[in-house]
């Protein structure tokens, strides 16, 4: 890691995971837009990245580090693509981590995380919190219980992600959210 992230690896990382997105998209192919196919799927993954850049009470390699890795979170789990060769072996490592088959797999595995990798699906889930996403949700039925059971693995993490960095901005936000997210 460079210590910075420079205008050009930002828009290299911002460019690369836009097409895979937008363009290779596999996993639920009508996902490729969300909130009703009003938002590019590209604003999840860029939302989950910008919170935890910005927030300056996390370590700065964490947040470098988190950053690239959450701009190409789904990028193994959705997409047709592989992580090309420039990614660098850290973020690499930190993407495998945070893919998942599905739902299932991230809940039973979760308890077995460093508290990096806890840290950065807290953003990932709140992310999908904050704009009511309803993209995995199938049915009337597993809409209620999924929805249930994601808002208590979210109040969870939010517990652990405050033990171990404190009062953080995605602590207070998180706790809004579950707060005002009537699931």
């Amino acid at each position: 890691m460079q210590g910075k992230i420079t205008s050009e690896e930002f828009k290299k990382y911002l460019d690369f995971a836009y097409g895979a997105y937008q363009e290779n998209y596999i996993s639920t192919p009508d996902q490729t837009y969300r909130q009703d196919g009003k938002v590019p799927y590209m604003m999840h993954p860029l939302w989950c990245a910008s919170m935890l850049i910005t927030d300056t009470q996390v370590p700065w390699e964490q947040r470098e580090i988190g950053f690239k890795a959450l701009i190409l979170h789904d990028v193994l789990e959705d997409t047709s693509l592989e992580l090309p060769d420039w990614v660098e072996p850290e973020v690499r490592a930190v993407v495998k981590e945070l893919t998942f088959k599905n739902q299932k797999q991230a809940l039973r595995e979760y308890e077995n995380k460093t508290p990096f990798i806890k840290l950065l699906m807290l953003y990932d889930e709140l992310s999908s919190m904050y704009e009511n996403h309803v993209g995995v949700f199938n049915n009337a039925v597993m809409k209620k219980v999924k929805r249930k059971l994601w808002k208590e693995f979210t109040i969870k993490g939010i517990a652990e992600v405050e033990k171990e960095y404190g009062n953080i901005r995605i602590v207070q936000v998180g706790k809004a959210i579950v707060e005002n997210t009537k699931w």
